[in-house]
């Protein structure tokens, strides 16, 4: 991280009676020594530049402009000279970071923070009535913007992955030499930045630096879970050369806020209070399609266009939906399980990598729920599927496969049909690059059973029993009392065992828990 110095001033007083006296030595080069003080943070680094400009009292035109000084790690100096009337008073003005298209009239907030502040700070120093000296100038250097550091209490149980400010000011005018800040109206701000903090400190503390300007500011936390909490801060003016802590306390879907703490460095400029209710929305999930794979949610996919003339997935999904979080215990009906597909018939997370994760249809189908009134309506929905591609039909599994245990829908020009297995060779459709992945199952088969891993092995093939959830509607069935009993989907379902090893399109129940691969739509 860039490190700072300030620079305190140290008048060099000389008196009337030594205007009359002849100089000893020339002078020679103009040079700024840097004294550290309380309020620096840290210190400058060699090669650091400053912007110098001189101009001698009542002088037209400015003795020196934007003169680069760089820092050698004791003072700063260039190839600026003094000038040769030892007698001369002059101002003199500096600031940080150098711009080599001359002094900023105007400051533009960095957007972007995300590594390190030090590109968005600026410092400035102004001394007056300098006289040509062998010795160095000090001067203090004082920070012209804002510094905002926001201490996160994270509780919610997901990962901050970044925080960002809302609210400010995009650009403000400058006067270097009386270091103040000046209106800047030669553009049309049509949207206010948002600003992507630094994280100073892993998951704790983020830092930005801010233009001072009457604000009414937001914080907005984006969490590994795929949601952003957004929280409104009150309105105050933020002082120039200030630090403001804000402190956020994140609870789930909740942030509370406060503003206090110590500061150390820059000015104490108070407190910013929070204003209203925080909101929460979700994050769009990332998604880039590529020849013979994708990248969905930052996990790579293999997918295949067989010979029926459809792209499918290649590999079962291990998407996690937003907000929703996978169980490992069959009984729960949380919706996503892991596979279990050992020989203690217990969930793994570790084989999710290779062998998907299990959903039940609600989840696949990217709802809250399935009734008996909406059951039918899912057929072709993307569901947890990314763009462009979707949970299969009946038609398509058929026209893969070829068999279903409904004969009506058997379709025996599929192009992976064999007739005399009834379905779809495994090692044909490994060879086509679909292989099937045997990922166990969480069976459940009703409303009122109680889930189990349902885990049967052959030839130390363990997770056997596994199917791959379809979008058509096979039957929906109720109690009695008109209450949902069960409802049941077209899945594939493999056979493999010692007379046959096949896919074919089966029932699969509602509840339970099956593997996903979607199809690209055409």
């Amino acid at each position: 991280m860039k490190r700072y110095i300030t620079l305190a001033l140290a008048a060099l007083a000389i008196s009337a009676c030594h205007k009359t006296a002849e100089p000893v030595s020339t002078p020679g080069k103009v040079q700024v020594e840097p004294v550290i003080t309380k309020a620096t943070e840290v210190n400058f680094e060699n090669g650091d530049k400053i912007g110098f400009t001189m101009t001698k009292v009542n002088g037209a035109e400015a003795y020196a402009d934007n003169a680069a000084l760089t820092f050698d790690g004791t003072v700063f100096s260039g190839d600026l000279k003094w000038y040769a009337d030892a007698y001369s008073e002059a101002d003199v003005y500096a600031y940080y970071p150098y711009n080599a298209n001359g002094t900023p009239t105007a400051y533009f907030v960095v957007e972007d923070q995300t590594d390190g502040i030090a590109k968005a700070d600026l410092m400035a120093a102004v001394k007056k009535g300098v006289l040509p000296t062998p010795n160095a100038i000090t001067m203090v250097f004082k920070h012209l913007m804002t510094k905002l550091v926001i201490n996160i209490d994270n509780q919610s149980g997901a990962e901050v992955t970044g925080v960002e400010i809302g609210g400010c000011r995009l650009v403000t005018g400058l006067d270097i030499s009386e270091m103040a800040l000046t209106k800047y109206t030669d553009i049309v701000i049509e949207a206010e930045p948002l600003i992507k903090a630094y994280e100073a400190t892993a998951g704790k503390v983020w830092q930005a630096i801010v233009i001072p300007d009457k604000a009414k500011l937001e914080i907005i936390v984006n969490l590994s879970n795929g949601k952003k909490i957004t929280q409104p801060l009150a309105e105050m003016t933020l002082k120039s050369g200030g630090q403001y802590s804000i402190n956020a306390r994140l609870i789930q879907d909740n942030m509370i806020v406060s503003a206090s703490g110590e500061i150390e460095n820059w000015t104490d400029e108070g407190e910013i209070g929070f204003d209203g209710e925080g909101t929460i929305e979700e994050l769009p999930v990332e998604f880039t399609e590529y020849e013979g794979y994708f990248v969905y949610d930052g996990v790579e996919y293999k997918t295949v266009k067989l010979a029926d003339g459809n792209t499918w997935m290649a590999e079962n999904l291990r998407f996690i939906p937003r907000g929703r979080t996978v169980s490992s215990d069959p009984v729960e009906d949380a919706g996503i399980w892991y596979p279990a597909a050992n020989a203690e018939k217990v969930a793994d997370p570790a084989l999710a990598e290779t062998l998907g994760l299990l959903y039940d249809a609600a989840t696949a189908f990217g709802v809250e729920s399935i009734t008996a009134e909406n059951a039918g309506t899912f057929e072709g929905c993307q569901g947890i599927c990314p763009t462009g591609w979707h949970i299969p039909t009946v038609a398509e599994m058929t026209g893969l496969v070829g068999h279903s245990s409904n004969s009506a829908l058997v379709n025996t020009a599929a192009p992976y049909y064999d007739a005399t297995i009834k379905g779809a060779s495994i090692a044909a459709l490994t060879e086509a690059g679909w292989p099937w992945q045997f990922a166990s199952a969480r069976n459940k088969t009703n409303t009122t059973a109680k889930g189990s891993y349902m885990v049967t092995n052959y030839n130390d093939i363990y997770g056997v029993m596994s199917y791959v959830i379809g979008s058509s509607l096979h039957q929906a069935t109720t109690n009695e009392d008109g209450s949902l009993k069960n409802v049941q989907y077209h899945y594939f379902m493999p056979l493999y065992n010692a007379s046959n090893e096949k896919v074919s399109v089966a029932y699969g129940n509602f509840l339970s828990g099956a593997s996903v691969r979607c199809v690209k739509n055409k």
